[in-house]
This record gives structure tokens, C-alpha cells and sequence, in this order.
């Protein structure tokens, strides 16, 4: 596991994977703590500076040894040097052991989550010797940024890992008077120390004892981490305008671009129709390729570049986008946003946590993410939503749509019929909008690749079932059509039949959204800030049961209404037919959730899970 020079670095890019946290564990035990650590930042009044850093890392466990025997020290090539590195390994006995000059090598880095990537990004990698548990690893670097990000100014952000505890972290910080350092910390003790002979001196410390294991779902690091964000720029604003000056020299309504935009929009009839034509060419015809060399980490190539090569990744997209709009008049702007799960901006001009940049048109009040292929016009990916913006063109801050159950939907119909020998034969019917026909449309399209019954197996596995069946759906990446998805399948018995028994209501090959979350366990009720979202699911099955059989029951079915959690239940008889109406709406007040949420959810559990238990009795 790579630990970055300071603690949980943020590279200053566009168009950032980014990693989902691993599941929380039971009887957690941190793998290392950050012995100590001191790192020494010089700026110049341009924004460049020097670093030296010292790190020492005690190892806890075996898993330890595994993650951290090795350490991956990442720079930008084309902006900073390393200029020495050194290291060593302290045994639990005392004894000290260097690292030898061949195993500190220079690699690149890898990154890309199996995205095509350009990058310039390199991690200089240290294999310590003889690291076992209760070992200490030291390394020692210094480096030098002579290219900064934004030109003249100075930024750099400092996370802190919850499931690491940190035992002495100390920054030092020496810039010019002239300049001024806005601050932002949480957890982090210190500031601004003294004033001497035109140099401002700066001292921040961090100490943390305990440490809890990572959670599912969990909010960002601005929402319940510790961190410290440093930056010449006052506010989120002045950081806008430092990104405007990137965006707009590469905007341009070529010949070719006007002619392009002009022909796909030639049948629209409003702004809407002709905003509408010119995304889907964009995100159809656009392929997604990081691009992270130098300066390209945070400018855009130009439009006509982009074009031409018919690749790019999300500031190149915003680019194009915003061309072929304004060769048909109609304006927009490009709107910084963070991808990952802070849903506020910092009070200064931190770059964190700024990852992704999307298309934002004011006249019609309407966001839009060129960069996902299986997001419909007027719909934004789950990573989008209800977030804080900022509008470089329009110099000042926007805010995504929030998420409103009634337009992330999933409405499904099965049919199934028992045979007499116990064996079920069915349909299924599927409509998805919103979230979660984006994530639907991604799915079907990478299971493209795999064979038929593979992904019938994984889908029927699920729900502990087993059988054989067919999916058939449209081009997942033609967001120009409705989605839907239709199968039919054979069940394996489930129950004995003929006899007295019981059966509770199969999913079959369908998606399953309500039974999925009674298999779904959620965390422990917790006051840490969590990721949550609105959503309205509505399923109907209906169970045609064999002559030999009678029914002699049904479910009485449920009631449920808390904290924005809706969910009703039905059972109807007519003869050996048994209709099943489930219906589920969660309406959250925002992304976060915290305590009363966490607790509101739990209850529903138990509900959802007596509610998959009930059973159909026959005989």
C-alpha cells in the first residue's frame, strides 16, 4: 500500500478515479501507526517550494509487514524532482539496517483503475530489508516543485487517515510575509508562529491515539477526517479563476466545429433539443483517456485537438462540449466538482477536493457529465449529485441537482409459474431512470464481454438461486432510448412440491432491489458521516401455482412509514394465483446521513428482512 510523502497527499488533477473505502472489519487492529513525522515545505512568493521529509512508520501486524514493507513516494515528472532519498529499516531488536541503493528505484505510476491514461506521474519505491512486526521503517526525502499547478500560487492538503493512528506529526511551513496563507484544519493543532526578516513562520501538529476501521459508504474526509488544506488562493472563487484562465484559451468554434454543430442540430427546434443533440454526440463519439502529462493534469486540451483525435478525458470533454454550444449560441461553463464523497467545498481555495470538472448551461439551469456514457441527457452519475460547483465562466458557485426518489426509479413485473414437479418458469420486465439506470446501463455493458449463462449464474447467485435464462436489452451506451430489460428463466426447485410446505417469493432473473437489501447488512448504527441516497422501487410478482397444490395462506403483508423511509407490501390470492406488490420509497434530506439516519435504517432492516422471511403456505 503506497504512503504518499505527507499523509494522504492529494494530487492536484482533473478527472481523478477514484477508489471506494474497503468494508468496515470486526475486531479491527490497525496494520501501522505513523511513529513520526516531520516535513519541512520552503515556498517561494511564485508558489514553488522545496520539501524535506522524514517519516517513521512502526509495523503492527502481519498485514502490516505485507502493505508497507514496501513504500511508493509519487511525483509529477514534468513539475517536481526528487532530490535524495534514504531510508532504513529499524528491527524490533534495535538493530538498524539500511536500504541498499538498489532497491530505491524509480517506476511509473499506475493509476488508472484499467483506464487508458497519459500520464507523467512517476513513484520512486523504497523495499526496506527485514521487516517483520514491531519493526520501524524510516525514509528520509527531499524534493523540489519548480512548476506549480496554478501558476503563482501555492496549495497543498493534508488527509488523515481514521484507521491509522498517528503518534507525532509535525509540518513546518516558511513562506514570504508578501504572501498570504489561507488555512483550513480540522484536528490539527497550530498556525501561523511568527514574523521574521520578511519570512512568515508556520508550525502545525497532529496527534491521534485511537483509530477505527475504515466504513462502508462513508462521507469524506471533509464531512469526518482530520485534515489541514493550505493556499495562496482566499476562497473557492479565486481558485475558479485561476481554473477560467485554463478553459478558455482552448475554446474554439473552428469551420469544422461550427459545421459539426450546425449539422447535428439542424432538425432541433429549441435550446433544449439542439444542448440535448450535442451531448450524445459527445459522450458517443468521445472516448474517455486520462490525460495527465505536466500542465494537462488541470488544463484541457483544445477543442479542435479533441476532435481531431476523437479522445479525452473530462476537461477535454467540458472543452468540446462547450465549442460546438457556442457555435449554436447557446453559452455555458465549466463547473468544478469533486467525484468522491465530500459533498462541500473548503472555505479557501484548497484544490481538494476538485477531482472532476462538468458542463454546466445556464439558460436552461442544466448540468451535464459528457464524460459518462450511460448517463441520459438530463440525468447526472451518482458521483454528481447534490454536490457544491464552481462556475469558472460565471465566477461563482452552483449546486447539482439533489436527489429526488421520484426520478431515480426502478419498476419491475415478474412472472412465474410453478411447474408441478417444483421447477418455476418466468419473465421479467425492468425500467430503470435516474441513478439507477446509469449504473444498470454500466453493468449490462461490461458484462457484454462474458458469456450468457456466466452472467445468469451471477445473477441468480445472488439470491441463493439457481436455474438457466436469457437478458435481452438494447445497446446500453445508446442513451438516446428508453432503458429496459426483459429476461426469461428456469428456476431450479426451491421447495419440495408435491407436500405440505412453505416457499417465500423468489427473485428469478430479475434485479431484485428490495430483496438485495435484506441481504445487504447495513454498519453498525454510528454519528460518522455517511454517503446515502433517495430512490423509488416498485415490484410486482405474480406466482402461478401447479393444480396439485392449494394454498392455504398468504403473507399479511406490511406497513412501514419512518424518517422518509415509505415501504408497503401486498398479498393478493385469486385461486392458485398469488399476487406479490412491493413498493419502497426513501426520500433522504441530503447526501450525508448521520446518526437519526443510521438509526431509521436499522429499523428498516429488521422490517425488510421479516418481510423477505414471510411465506407462502400450501399443500
Amino acid at each position: 500500500m503506497p504512503f504518499p510523502r505527507s499523509p494522504w497527499l492529494f494530487p492536484l488533477t482533473l478527472c481523478l478515479l477514484v477508489i471506494a473505502p474497503a468494508a468496515a472489519q470486526t475486531g479491527f487492529a490497525p496494520s501501522v501507526s505513523v511513529q513520526r513525522e516531520r516535513v519541512q515545505l520552503t515556498v517561494n512568493a511564485d508558489g514553488t517550494y522545496r520539501e524535506s521529509a522524514e517519516q517513521s512508520v512502526r509495523i503492527r501486524t502481519a498485514k502490516g509487514v505485507e502493505d508497507y514493507g514496501s513504500q511508493e513516494i509519487s511525483y509529477i515528472a514534468s513539475q517536481e524532482e526528487i532530490l535524495s532519498v534514504d531510508a532504513w529499516t529499524v528491527t524490533p531488536q534495535g538493530t538498524r539496517i539500511p536500504v541498499m541503493p538498489e532497491a530505491i528505484r524509480d517506476r511509473a505510476d499506475d493509476n488508472s483503475g484499467g483506464v487508458a491514461e497519459l500520464s507523467d506521474t512517476r513513484v520512486r519505491v523504497i523495499v526496506f530489508p527485514r521487516v517483520s512486526v514491531g519493526s520501524v521503517i524510516t525514509y528520509q526525502a527531499t524534493s523540489r516543485v519548480h512548476t506549480t499547478p496554478y501558476p503563482g500560487e501555492f496549495t497543498r492538503t493534508f488527509l488523515f487517515s481514521s484507521s491509522l493512528p498517528y503518534e507525532d506529526w509535525e509540518l513546518r511551513v516558511v513562506m514570504p510575509a508578501s504572501r498570504t496563507l489561507h488555512i483550513e484544519q480540522r484536528g490539527v493543532q497550530g498556525g501561523l508562529e511568527k514574523t521574521v526578516d520578511g519570512w512568515s513562520h508556520y508550525t502545525f501538529r497532529y496527534r491521534r491515539e485511537s483509530a477505527e476501521p475504515s466504513m462502508r459508504g462513508a462521507a469524506g474526509p471533509l464531512h469526518r477526517g482530520d485534515y489541514l488544506l493550505l493556499s495562496t488562493m482566499a476562497d473557492p472563487l479565486a481558485l475558479g479563476r485561476a481554473a477560467r484562465h485554463f478553459f478558455e484559451p482552448q475554446v474554439e468554434v473552428t469551420d469544422e466545429i461550427r459545421r459539426l454543430a450546425l449539422s447535428l442540430t439542424a432538425n432541433a427546434t429549441s435550446d433544449r433539443d439542439r444542448v440535448r443533440a450535442l451531448y450524445h454526440w459527445v459522450t458517443q463519439n468521445i472516448r474517455y483517456v486520462s490525460v495527465a502529462l505536466g500542465a494537462g493534469r488541470l488544463v484541457p486540451r483544445s477543442a479542435s485537438t479533441v476532435l481531431d483525435t476523437r479522445y479525452g478525458d473530462c476537461k477535454d470533454h467540458v472543452v468540446l462540449l462547450e465549442s460546438l454550444l457556442l457555435a449554436v449560441g447557446i453559452p455555458s461553463s465549466p463547473a468544478l466538482i469533486s467525484s468522491g464523497s465530500d459533498h462541500r467545498l473548503p472555505s479557501i481555495g484548497a484544490h481538494y477536493p476538485i477531482d472532476h470538472v462538468i458542463t454546466y448551461v445556464p439558460s436552461l439551469d442544466l448540468y451535464l457529465d459528457a464524460t459518462d456514457p450511460f448517463a441520459p441527457f438530463g440525468t447526472l452519475p451518482w458521483s454528481d449529485l447534490d454536490k457544491p460547483v464552481i462556475l469558472t465562466r460565471l465566477d461563482r458557485q452552483g449546486r447539482t441537482p439533489p436527489m429526488r426518489a421520484q426520478e431515480h426509479t426502478s419498476r419491475t413485473q415478474v412472472r412465474m409459474t410453478i411447474t408441478p414437479q417444483g421447477s418455476i418458469r418466468g419473465s421479467a420486465y425492468t425500467r430503470k431512470t435516474g441513478y439507477l439506470e446509469n449504473r444498470s446501463r454500466r453493468s449490462r455493458f461490461e458484462d457484454s464481454s462474458r458469456a450468457m449463462d456466466d452472467v445468469v449464474r451471477s445473477q441468480l447467485f445472488r439470491f441463493n438461486e439457481a436455474g438457466t435464462g436469457t437478458l435481452r436489452y438494447a445497446d446500453p451506451s445508446d442513451i438516446t432510448q428508453p432503458y429496459e430489460i426483459r429476461s426469461e428463466f428456469t428456476l431450479e426447485p426451491l421447495v419440495n412440491i408435491p407436500g405440505r410446505g412453505a416457499m417465500t417469493v423468489p427473485v428469478g432473473l430479475a434485479p431484485g432491489d428490495i430483496a438485495y437489501l435484506g441481504f445487504l447488512q447495513p454498519e453498525p448504527i454510528s454519528e460518522r458521516p455517511t454517503m446515502c441516497a433517495s430512490r423509488s422501487i416498485e415490484e410486482r410478482y405474480v406466482l402461478t401455482f401447479p393444480p396439485n397444490l392449494t394454498i392455504d395462506s398468504v403473507p399479511p403483508g406490511t406497513r412501514y412509514r419512518q424518517g422518509g423511509i415509505v415501504f408497503e407490501s401486498r398479498y393478493t390470492q385469486a385461486g392458485r394465483t398469488v399476487t406479490v406488490d412491493r413498493r419502497l420509497s426513501v426520500q433522504r434530506p441530503s447526501r450525508i446521513c448521520g446518526l437519526q439516519e443510521s438509526r431509521d435504517w436499522h429499523a428498516f432492516y429488521r422490517v425488510i428482512q421479516r418481510e423477505l422471511r414471510s411465506q407462502i403456505v400450501y399443500r
